[in-house]
């Protein structure tokens, strides 16, 4: 009996090992509710329609990569995080064509330092803001949470 014990215990423990943090991950966003939640958005009409609006210059740096033109919702530069409703939307330019290939979090630099999907906003020393950019529509070769992006030019001219 007690050894039908030991290997009942010795499968179930692993078992829910591998079941525990999918269920405590259930109620928070993906990367895959944020692309869902944002596909609407490749269409740069989309964005300005649900109050995205043009912002700063196109983003690059030589030798680094990237960034790429930001649409900024203001209206929700309130200092809340919703995983699913970024503050900025980013497009790569190309020509006369916007690509959607990024979101970004923004809280303003006032409050203390948020985190998302478990990674600390950098802060924008010339913005004064945190800010979290997840190329979610295009690959970072340095990583889907990096600010630049070093595979894509994104600012033709620059």
């Amino acid at each position: 009996m007690l050894k039908l014990f030991v290997r009942a215990v010795a499968v179930l423990v692993p078992a829910t090992l591998l079941i525990a943090p999918a269920t405590q991950a259930a109620g928070q966003s993906s990367l895959a509710d944020v692309r869902q939640a944002t596909a609407k958005y490749h269409s740069v009409q989309a964005a300005e329609l649900a109050g995205y609006q043009k912002f700063l210059p196109c983003f690059d740096s030589p030798g680094v990569g990237g960034m790429g033109q930001h649409y900024v919702n203001f209206g929700l530069l309130n200092g809340s995080v919703d995983a699913n409703q970024p503050q900025a939307m980013v497009y790569e330019v190309d020509g006369n064509r916007l690509q959607l290939v990024a979101v970004e979090y923004i809280v303003p630099g006032n409050l203390a330092q948020p985190t998302l999907f478990g990674r600390p906003f950098f802060w924008n020393d010339k913005l004064k803001i945190w800010a979290l950019h997840a190329w979610i529509w295009r690959p970072n070769p340095r990583g889907i949470f990096e600010n630049y992006n070093p595979s894509v030019k994104m600012c033709p001219g620059h």
